[in-house]
């Protein structure tokens, strides 16, 4: 061959790999930038690849933030005409909060095996909702999503409110649990209809540590207990709070009856229960008083009824006050009460 001939290929072999750059390049600017690529499985059927999904970490978050990983989870799919389910590694399905509280009813898919390509949509911040995910109507069929992030709003909620509630039935053995409870602590000489159920919960305990403090958290006082307690005393003829907490020697003494009237008012306490059957009890209450934490909001959600929330949450100027949107996070027919 001779020194031109090289040169020649040389020059093509070149050229080639340049338009192969270009070309990735421009590929890569084209794709929306709110939508990761994480895994492009080869494609063998196309009609399955329509899921949105999450993957419930089994460690760390709490029941309220799967709750909202659910509901971020049901919305989309709501939005963008996909199968709903919650991602799964071979090892298979390990049971998690949700699984422990609810019959849940949703596909769990094992990633490992479902040759689709998947997009990644990370949620952006915390307490808000993210418009962004309005960008995911009308994408591709064909591709499966999955979903990171809090999806903590009730944005998320109210559009598919009726079919989540359908979803999220209690386990038979909390509604039993409940059922007793209630039964055995009806307050003496009160008939059931003379009076009405307020779920208390009170956040404390790891809110108290100093990595949730750092990050702005807080923990509502006595006076705005007492306050949120009163605003339901003055509307009703009777009153039964039922108190649950990750501190209940704290609630014991400070959530009291030393200014409410005994004729009237009724405070009980849910003492060494699991925080499913809490969740399961004051969802059965007629109205609610949250405090912090997605537990409360989702008791309060549960609940349906009228709720007065801590607004003094989150601290100002921490890091967390810049996760969140009041309007966003809290329904707006909840009531907003300070200390």
């Amino acid at each position: 061959m001779s020194y031109k001939n090289q040169n020649i290929q040389t020059t093509l072999l070149i050229c080639g790999l340049i338009s192969i750059i270009v070309i990735v390049y421009f590929a890569n600017k084209l794709r929306p930038t709110n939508i990761n690529y994480i895994n492009t499985l080869p494609l063998r059927n196309a009609s399955g690849c329509n899921y949105v999904g999450f993957a419930i970490p089994t460690t760390g978050n709490g029941l309220g933030n799967h709750l909202f990983y659910y509901a971020g989870v049901m919305h989309v799919a709501w939005l963008t005409g996909r199968r709903p389910c919650i991602w799964t590694k071979p090892s298979g399905r390990v049971p998690t909060h949700l699984d422990k509280v609810f019959d849940v009813d949703i596909e769990h898919i094992n990633v490992d095996t479902l040759e689709c390509p998947f997009h990644l949509f990370k949620h952006d911040r915390v307490y808000i909702y993210d418009k962004r995910v309005q960008s995911l109507i009308g994408s591709d069929n064909n591709v499966s999503l999955w979903l990171t992030g809090a999806f903590a709003s009730w944005k998320y909620t109210h559009p598919i409110e009726s079919q989540l509630r359908q979803h999220l039935r209690f386990r038979q053995e909390l509604t039993e649990f409940v059922a007793d409870f209630l039964v055995r602590n009806v307050p003496p000489g009160w008939t059931r209809l003379t009076f009405v159920r307020v779920g208390v919960h009170v956040r404390r305990g790891d809110f108290l540590g100093p990595w949730a403090q750092s990050k702005g958290f807080t923990t509502a006082s006595e006076r705005y207990l007492q306050r949120a307690m009163s605003y339901f005393v003055e509307r009703f003829p009777r009153v039964q709070f039922i108190v649950a907490s990750n501190d209940i020697p704290w609630c014991q003494k400070h959530v009291t009856m030393s200014v409410f009237n005994s004729t009237k008012v009724n405070i009980t306490f849910s003492v060494n229960h699991s925080y499913g059957q809490d969740l399961a009890l004051l969802a059965s209450c007629d109205h609610s008083v949250m405090t912090t934490g997605t537990f409360s909001w989702w008791a309060a959600w549960l609940a349906n009824g009228t709720t007065v929330y801590y607004a003094d949450f989150p601290r100002p100027g921490s890091w967390l006050s810049t996760q969140i949107r009041h309007n966003e996070f809290y329904d707006p027919d909840w009531i907003a009460m300070n200390d």
